[in-house]
Order: C-alpha cells, then structure tokens, then sequence
C-alpha cells in the first residue's frame, strides 16, 4: 500500500472512533436513542381509573408517573369532611374519548371525568340556611348530580422503567381532589 491508502484509511478510522465517541457522549446525556415499548398505554388510563372508582388507591398510584399518594386514604378530622371525601369518592366516573395519540414513548388519550364538586357542595350546603350545616350535606348528597362536574382531560402517557405511566398534571390532580388544589 502506498503512502496515500494509508493517509485515507487512518483518516476513515478516526472519524468512525470520532462519530461513535459523539454517538457515545449524546446517548449518556439523552438516554436511550431507540426504544420500542411493549404494552397498551391505554391500559395505564384504565387501570388507574378503575381502581380509583372502586378505591383501591395503592393500586391506583402504581399506574402514576412520580405519586405515592393521592390524599384520598387519609380520614378527615371533622364529621362532615368524611361525608364529602365519602361522597367524592363514590362520583368518579370516566370515560376515554377519542383515539390514543401514540408518539414513540409517549402518548395521549382524552378522558371525560366526572366528580363531585366540592366547592359547588360546599355553597349549595350553606345555601340551605334553614338546616345545620351536616344536616343540609346530607340533604344535598341524597342526589348530589346538580354538585357533580365533569370535564375532559388530556391524559399523558410515558413509557418508563417497561411500563406505562400517566403523568398527573396539576388540573387533573385538582379535579380529582373535588376540584380544591
């Protein structure tokens, strides 16, 4: 080989080491480049409702992205905070609305969520000026339909650690405290 071929191929060599050290230094900063998730992210959507509706809220959190707890297990101090936690926690209802928007490792699925509105409670209570205040929450949740909302929320879904998570932001996380943040 002349002088030429040998100039030609050191020079090939150390831009292949060059390009992977950069491939390298990016994939350490950014993670991994490629990844193909397995599973329905739509499952993470369901199964985090479901199990919020029949309360199981350990199960619940399993489904969510950075969250060990929701606040709905604690108990109220007062009589008529555990009828309104009761209350809210027996109104959710939910249902997915559109198609899943699958974008790699993330996704998104428009969810219709109902729950008691406890400011909208609170103010129908204290309307009730006849009644005492527990009284008059009594009143009010034997039909409480006219204090429940609901509302549409854009879910996101990431693929994280194998599983899919949603990822509670904050007016979903409002809604499902009764509306109070």
């Amino acid at each position: 080989m002349d002088r030429k071929t040998n100039a030609f191929w050191a020079a090939l060599t150390i831009l292949i080491v060059l390009a992977a050290l950069v491939l390298c230094f990016i994939g350490q900063n950014r993670g991994i480049l490629f990844s193909r998730p397995s599973g329905n992210p739509q499952s993470a959507v369901t199964g985090f409702f479901n199990a919020l509706k029949t309360g199981e809220y350990d199960t619940a959190c399993s489904y969510l992205e950075n969250y060990s707890s929701l606040g709905l297990e604690r108990t109220p101090d007062t009589e008529e905070g555990q009828i309104m936690l009761s209350a809210l926690k027996r109104s959710y209802d939910y249902s997915l609305s559109g198609n899943l928007v699958l974008l790699g490792t993330k996704a998104s699925q428009k969810v219709l969520l109902r729950y008691l509105d406890l400011q909208a409670l609170d103010e129908a209570a204290l309307a009730l000026t006849e009644l005492d205040y527990s009284s008059a929450l009594q009143q009010i949740l034997a039909n409480p339909d006219s204090c429940c909302t609901s509302d549409f929320y854009d879910v996101t879904i990431t693929y994280t650690d194998g599983k899919w998570l949603m990822v509670l932001d904050n007016d979903l996380l409002t809604a499902l405290q009764g509306g109070r943040a």
